[in-house]
């Protein structure tokens, strides 16, 4: 018997996405996937939590933290695609990894860039949301385009998903939507101080561009 794994793509109301959509003139900004179609084990690379867009990484996301709060819906396509007992379980080992990994895995600032500037790459241990949801298919054997998962954007995996769609229209409407916060939940929306998010993201900065000159550095003596 197959099981399903859903990737869920939305246009959230954060001030990064609407300049992540303006400069890339795309419709949709944000990339998920979970592994239940009620999107309770949904995850992505975002930020930690609501008072810093700056600092992020692998999140577990909830219909609460795409709307950051905010009443404004958000409008959304969740594909559903089919798969394997095996193809799942590697999925699920691939985010799950990821997740509980101790050398912490960041958000890719410089490849969030790189999309806007066309000058995309990647960067060890970071990603970016589309970007994660991509390399979590190919890990589980799924292959639906040539482009790499660091080549594409949230609006793209609407065109190469476009048969796998079960449901398109605002997040508040979605059938099966969790209305139950979580633990994870309740941490995004805690708020910290100025001082303590501006050291944050600073500490944030150097480890992914200290990753990306070693990874530089590794690729340039192969």
């Amino acid at each position: 018997m197959g099981k399903y794994v859903y990737v869920v793509i939305s246009r959230t109301p954060t001030s990064t996405g609407k300049i992540v959509r303006k400069f890339l003139k795309e419709k949709y900004n944000h990339a998920s996937i979970s592994l239940d179609k009620n999107l309770i084990q949904m995850y992505s690379f975002c930020r930690f939590s609501i008072s810093n867009p700056l600092v992020g990484g692998i999140v577990r996301e909830s219909a609460f933290t795409l709307t950051i709060g905010l009443e404004k819906d958000v409008p959304i396509n969740v594909y559903r695609i089919p798969v394997t007992v095996r193809k799942y379980e590697l999925i699920s080992k691939f985010i799950y990894d990821i997740y509980n990994d101790a050398e912490i895995y960041y958000y890719n600032f410089l490849q969030a860039i790189g999309i806007i500037s066309n000058k995309k790459h990647a960067v060890y241990k970071t990603y970016i949301c589309s970007e994660f949801v991509m390399e979590a298919l190919r890990q589980g054997g799924i292959k639906l385009t040539s482009l790499e998962p660091y080549q594409i954007t949230p609006t793209e995996i609407c065109d190469i998903m476009e048969k796998f769609i079960c449901y398109s229209g605002d997040l508040n409407d979605y059938p099966f939507k969790q209305k139950i916060k979580t633990k994870e939940d309740e941490l995004f929306f805690c708020k910290t101080g100025f001082f303590y998010e501006g050291v944050h993201t600073l500490k944030h900065f150097w480890k992914v561009i200290y990753r990306d000159r070693n990874s530089k550095k590794n690729s340039s003596r192969i």
